[in-house]
């Protein structure tokens, strides 16, 4: 008889205490995460945090959050406390709390971010248990968060010797740009072997500051970098690997990277996919800037070798607007030779064109 009271008295305990979470414990919980740097660059890692609230009297024992994410995100310090199961686009992560009455707890994951692109999280699926370890409750939930994970960087010495030295001339070469002494462009700040013929001596003495005839060059510091998308070479019937716009794309972002954090202007123009954008080809004009070069950055990030328009038309189009001195780069796996002869074409007009190819890089 005893027995049979015992087993009565748990089985309405356990019923109690089953439909008190049943109707409260989804009450009251908050749940929110972010990254702890809005960009980084591929190979980089950055910290994913979450922020769980329970704000009830009613402790919960364990709670668990699921959520699918890229398995580019990849996750380097498990836990007890953390369940990883990853394919080849995507992983389940889920996050096991305890969560005393009116607590706020904060996890932080260590993240590496494999591969460049715009990464979003947002919606998850929160789990809680009882008091005797089964499931009681479940509810969906939204919690946006994203993160842009830019273009590999190159060093400097992983360019060609081409490329660099076709930087530097866009940059400070004194035979590529010469200042025209006819036309003043404003003032600057004196610099080391400026001549004090120069020298403005008005502003000087308004400012204080020795300040010396900023000139209009012969030549702007302006880079263009055109990036080509196409992978078939139609002259050689030959695919080029995906792997070949990856470092497309990791080349322009490390040329423009490196001439504008040296105070040049870049722009890029690319005839592939980018993301939400819808022109075609994606132009930029070249800018300055700190704002510039990570907005240039950010819509690399999108890149996909997705050709929209083919590389021959953009490059006519570019001869036929009647370009001219402009330094343009050309980043692509091949050239075909009508691609080439539109490349003479640009180059006779006067424009400077340094081109970076891919395959011929690899073999050589």
């Amino acid at each position: 008889m005893a027995i049979v009271w015992l087993l009565t008295v748990f089985g309405a305990v356990y019923g109690l205490q089953r439909l008190a979470f049943r109707i409260w414990g989804a009450r009251g919980i908050r749940y929110e995460r972010f990254f702890g740097e809005p960009y980084v660059f591929a190979g980089q890692r950055v910290t994913l945090n979450e922020r769980l609230v329970n704000a009830k009297l009613l402790p919960l024992p364990w709670i668990r959050v699921e959520t699918v994410m890229p398995a580019m995100l990849r996750f380097d310090n498990r836990s007890a406390e953390m369940s990883v199961s990853s394919g080849q686009l995507l992983q389940n992560h889920a996050s096991l709390f305890s969560l005393p009455p009116y607590t706020k707890v904060l996890r932080k994951h260590e993240v590496t971010c494999a591969h460049r692109g715009v990464y979003r999280l947002s919606s998850l699926t929160c789990t809680i248990g009882d008091l005797i370890g089964t499931p009681s409750a479940s509810l969906g939930m939204t919690a946006e968060c994203e993160i842009a994970v830019l273009p590999r960087l190159k060093e400097a010495a992983q360019l060609p010797v081409s490329v660099r030295k076709f930087m530097q001339s866009a940059l400070s070469a004194p035979e590529a740009f010469r200042e025209d002494h006819e036309h003043v462009a404003g003032v600057r700040a004196y610099r080391s072997g400026d001549s004090l013929k120069q020298v403005n001596w008005s502003a000087t003495a308004k400012t204080g500051q020795l300040l010396v005839n900023k000139r209009e060059s012969m030549t702007d510091n302006d880079l263009i970098v055109v990036l080509n998308a196409e992978l078939f070479d139609p002259s050689e019937n030959r695919r080029v690997m995906p792997e070949a716009f990856e470092e497309a794309v990791s080349y322009a972002a490390s040329v423009i990277y490196g001439l504008m954090n040296n105070g040049g202007k870049a722009g890029l123009i690319f005839n592939g996919k980018a993301g939400s954008r819808t022109d075609v080809p994606l132009r930029v004009e070249p800018r300055a800037g700190r704002e510039h070069l990570f907005r240039l950055l950010r819509l690399m990030a999108e890149f996909e070798a997705d050709v929209r328009r083919e590389l021959a038309y953009v490059l006519e189009e570019m001869a036929a607007s009647g370009l001219r001195n402009a330094n343009l780069l050309l980043i692509s796996a091949f050239l075909t030779p009508k691609q080439r002869a539109l490349v003479d074409r640009l180059r006779a007009a006067g424009n400077r064109v340094e081109t970076l190819l891919l395959y011929r890089e690899a073999i050589a």
